[in-house]
């Protein structure tokens, strides 16, 4: 009975994380891969052999224990673009990586109060008193946030409609801040192949991985058109070409 009773002390926390794990997920189109941020110019594909899918869809998550890190969304299989079109791109990325510091910074700390701070205070003061200790901080976050978002509307690229929904999601739900980075990070459109972006700036290890996933994924759909000879020899052409600059 003790056991039970300290157990549903903690049932607000994880629900917490249910609804950030959650707000974390993605539904991707077969034909579109997931970048997250691993330093200048460089990322990691979330990216599977045999996907999970829900109604042909591939589900993806950001990295869970990383809510300071952002993620891109981007499409496999396209024609590759020139060294400035690709330059290009990989600018505007950096130029928007460059305006998330702040956020980055709330987005952890609420990350922090959330799951270490509050469990914490559980284990210490009790559950009520946890909630009221963290609720006194988080709050503050999330109105910080939505200070920052307005601010820096124009530098993170949102609409004056998307900073009122963000501002909305984090008032309604404080569970969605820690995810806050990937909210601004993944509606932005990356012009340019996924493979090829991430080729820019991945070890030699991550492009091998990568093709072999790649490869395995590409063989799947080529079965799947089959009738379409012109689908196939440009998905064939496409394998090639991410091969070649292995």
């Amino acid at each position: 009975m003790l056991d039970q009773v300290r157990s549903s002390d903690y049932v607000i926390w994880i629900v917490a994380l249910l609804l950030y794990v959650w707000d974390s997920a993605i539904l991707l189109s077969p034909r579109h891969l997931l970048l997250v941020e691993a330093g200048r110019r460089r990322f990691s594909p979330v990216f599977s052999e045999s996907p999970f899918t829900i109604s042909g869809r591939v589900l993806a998550f950001c990295p869970l224990l990383l809510p300071f890190r952002g993620a891109f969304i981007a499409p496999w299989g396209h024609r590759w673009a020139d060294a400035t079109a690709l330059g290009a791109v990989l600018d505007a990325v950096e130029e928007l990586r460059g305006a998330l510091l702040v956020v980055r910074m709330l987005a952890t700390w609420a990350f922090l109060l959330l799951f270490v701070l509050g469990p914490a205070l559980t284990l210490s003061m009790g559950p009520n008193a946890a909630v009221v200790y963290t609720a006194i901080a988080v709050y503050p976050t999330a109105l910080a946030a939505i200070v920052v978002l307005w601010c820096q509307r124009r530098s993170l690229r949102l609409t004056t409609a998307r900073a009122a929904w963000l501002s909305l999601d984090l008032l309604v739900c404080p569970a969605f801040l820690p995810n806050l980075v990937r909210k601004i990070t993944t509606p932005q459109p990356m012009e340019a192949d996924g493979a090829q972006v991430l080729f820019a700036g991945a070890a030699v290890e991550v492009k091998a991985e990568f093709l072999a996933r790649l490869e395995s994924r590409a063989g799947d759909l080529i079965d799947e058109v089959s009738a379409d000879e012109p689908a196939r020899e440009q998905l064939r052409s496409y394998l090639a070409t991410v091969r070649a600059a292995q």
